[in-house]
């Protein structure tokens, strides 16, 4: 399962139950804050898979080495 599927689960259950998310992260996790840490998390792995991307691009490797592999 993906970290933003989950998300997307709890907001659809949300959307048709009429509670808040903090509510059902209470109820479930007795965490109200989850969500909120939760998409913060997200946004650091996107800026980390960005950043190594850079380097990536930014290094590409030797065409010997590619030969090599």
């Amino acid at each position: 399962m993906s970290y933003e599927n989950i998300l997307n689960e709890l907001e659809a259950y949300c959307a048709l139950s009429g509670l808040k998310p903090s509510t059902i992260c209470v109820r479930a996790l007795n965490d109200s804050r989850y969500v909120a840490r939760h998409k913060k998390r997200l946004a650091a792995l996107d800026a980390d898979a960005e950043k190594i991307r850079q380097y990536i691009a930014a290094n590409p490797v030797a065409k010997e080495k590619r030969d090599a592999a």
